[in-house]
């Protein structure tokens, strides 16, 4: 099989010629991604450009509020602050400014969100002040990208859930606190972006842009930090016409969502769910792949569950054990892909994690084929 048709069979439950190893985040394919890594992602490069199974994303973008803004309306003011960078982005809208502050590491760590458009509810309104003017993006630019992958990677349309857009306004704290307090203006914000998603994959389907669309966002609404209810809630039902709108036009879902999942699991059956990433094992997640496999392995491909963390702290031996450990728990009768449960973080690739991923690849090669 080809890396696509391979990944293609898994993420329809069914079983291909082995279990497919996709190495998440490392975008070999991409030039300014290889231009972004130095001389110690070269193994791990090679490797995957040999046997990895590829998942290029392509993103149709549409801002933090997916709608058009006015040429010229976005301001961005970048300040220096130590080992950190401030990025001040301010837009207008019709009731006052709305200001988010991106802090961006001069070094390997992740940027961080320091300040979040809406902190009140003055912004709250501010926000809801912005006229809406659906994204028409360009969609040549995916074609481009499935003729230069051709067989050798899955193209995956990537965009942000309903609940993500929310918490890209809000965030964590906010969010919580409003779910209790305001509930009414997290339920209309959650509207809201749900029909913007949905137009704007319905603009994608008509311009005949399919396969399998990917979407992250979930884990937002999961576990610890709201319950159960307000998943189902702010999560599955509003996100079950767009899965329906994709599932009519012949499409697939992947919805990638980190955190605990013992509470939720069926939630992603009933949201329509055909590909689940990661699968967090304890103690990271609170579920185990064979758990997960056993409850919903007939509705859902499973992709995890290797986590990264172990990657670069762990030894080959326990990488080896791991990998082993996954493919038994979930590879029977396909519908799996084996994936490191985020991509790699820094920079430079310490040896250590290194010799991981090549054990990870190596283990996967050897022990899952069918």
């Amino acid at each position: 099989m080809t890396s696509r048709q391979r990944l293609l069979t898994a993420m329809q439950r069914q079983q291909p010629d082995r279990v497919p190893i996709h190495l998440r985040g490392v975008q070999v394919w991409s030039e300014k991604w290889l231009q972004s890594k130095d001389e110690s992602f070269a193994p791990l490069i090679e490797a995957v450009r040999e046997v990895g199974d590829w998942v290029a994303t392509w993103s149709p973008g549409g801002g933090p509020f997916l709608t058009v803004l006015e040429e010229g309306q976005v301001e961005t003011q970048v300040t220096d602050a130590n080992d950190w960078t401030l990025h001040q982005t301010t837009v207008p809208t019709p009731r006052g400014p709305l200001t988010c502050i991106r802090q961006v590491s001069k070094g390997d760590y992740p940027s961080l969100t320091k300040k979040f458009w809406v902190e009140t509810a003055e912004d709250y309104e501010r926000f809801l002040s912005l006229p809406y003017l659906p994204p028409q993006p360009e969609v040549g630019s995916f074609f481009a990208l499935e003729r230069e992958m051709g067989e050798r990677a899955l193209v995956m349309a990537s965009f942000l859930n309903p609940i993500g857009y929310v918490h890209a306004l809000l965030g964590s704290e906010l969010l919580a606190l409003w779910s209790i307090a305001e509930r009414s203006r997290v339920q209309h914000l959650i509207a809201l972006f749900a029909e913007r998603v949905y137009n704007l994959v319905e603009y994608l389907l008509d311009r005949g842009v399919r396969g399998v669309y990917g979407t992250l966002g979930q884990e937002y609404a999961g576990p610890p930090l709201l319950s159960p209810r307000d998943f189902h809630e702010f999560v599955t039902k509003p996100e079950q016409p767009i899965t329906q709108l994709l599932h009519d036009h012949g499409c697939l879902l992947h919805v990638h969502c980190h955190g605990p999942m013992e509470a939720i699991l069926e939630e992603f059956v009933a949201l329509g769910t055909d590909c689940l990433h990661p699968l967090e094992a304890p103690p990271m997640g609170d579920i185990t792949l064979a758990e997960a496999k056993r409850r919903i392995g007939r509705e859902v491909c499973l992709e995890g569950n290797i986590q990264v963390g172990d990657l670069y702290a762990s030894t080959p031996e326990r990488i080896r054990d791991l990998t082993k450990a996954a493919l038994d728990a979930a590879a029977a009768g396909g519908g799996f892909i084996l994936c490191p449960t985020a991509s790699p973080y820094t920079r430079t690739l310490p040896p250590r994690a290194a010799q991981n991923y090549l054990t990870m690849i190596e283990t996967g090669l050897e022990y899952g084929r069918y």
